[in-house]
């Protein structure tokens, strides 16, 4: 197995990748996008854990940071410059001379999840598409998050301040900062909340795997239901129970049950 450090170009970013090589090439290959976080997949340990056992199962793995996060540069796109991301990644991942160009994956975390469900429509070298946490869109998961956080004054605050941000910037004022990255109301609501995961997965034509952790505070139960139920034949939800958003201790349960449903979907 041989990992290469690289960088993507993608319109006017730089994207920072790790990519693992198995021993036995030509391969399919799987990407794996993370969840939103300033650190972009440097944060969680798990991915890399991830990506070196899909290697050790023979898949040519690509993990990045999106634009504007980890060592990417570029801005942050609310969950639309990413869907372009996941798109740069796929070409430049079926252009390697390791990679049956023709059979792709793509897992995808929480935000990473939902921008793959609208970067993969129509490509049909996605053979199966995995989402961990993904919510159901993400107008209701905002707003529950701000609730949750600062109460409904609080709800009410980011929108009053969110059409303010239409003329001046109002950072200072109300500032939204999550996961590390600083978020303009603005563009949280007319471009982040726009994101609608259930109709985006319903216009798919490939397998879907939807897995949630039964103690996910921030992507509930139900909301990954809505997404399976949504989604077209074949389809599989798991539910791991004790997971957290993160998967905290229940990484290992993770990688080998979504590992164990690629190698399922490979096979038809």
């Amino acid at each position: 197995m041989k990992t290469r450090y690289i960088w993507i170009p993608c319109e006017n970013a730089q994207l920072s990748a790790e990519l693992h090589i198995p021993d036995a090439v030509p391969a399919p290959a799987l990407l794996l996008c993370h969840g939103l976080d300033a650190q972009g997949y440097h944060y969680l340990k798990f991915y890399t854990q991830f990506a070196q056992e899909a290697c050790k199962a023979g898949f040519v793995v690509l993990v990045f940071d999106f634009r504007g996060v980890g060592k990417s540069s570029g801005n942050f796109g609310y969950g639309i410059g990413e869907q372009q991301d996941v798109r740069c990644a796929l070409k430049y991942l079926s252009s390697r001379p390791e990679v049956f160009g023709d059979r792709l994956f793509i897992v995808g975390h929480s935000l990473g999840g939902a921008v793959s469900l609208y970067a993969a429509r129509d490509d049909e070298r996605i053979k199966g598409l995995v989402v961990w946490s993904t919510p159901k869109n993400h107008d209701y998961n905002v707003k529950k998050f701000i609730r949750r956080n600062r109460g409904m004054l609080g709800l009410w605050l980011f929108y009053i301040f969110s059409i303010i941000d239409k003329f001046v910037g109002t950072s200072r004022l109300f500032k939204l900062q999550v996961y590390g990255i600083q978020l303009r109301p603005r563009y949280v609501r007319e471009k982040l909340m726009k994101l609608n995961e259930v109709e985006a997965v319903s216009k798919l034509n490939l397998p879907v795997l939807v897995v949630i952790g039964k103690d996910d505070m921030i992507v509930g139960v139900d909301e990954a239901q809505a997404v399976f139920d949504s989604a077209k034949e074949p389809k599989d939800l798991f539910v791991i129970e004790g997971a957290d958003h993160n998967y905290r201790g229940k990484e290992n349960e993770l990688i080998q049950k979504t590992l164990a449903w690629m190698r399922k979907v490979g096979a038809r």
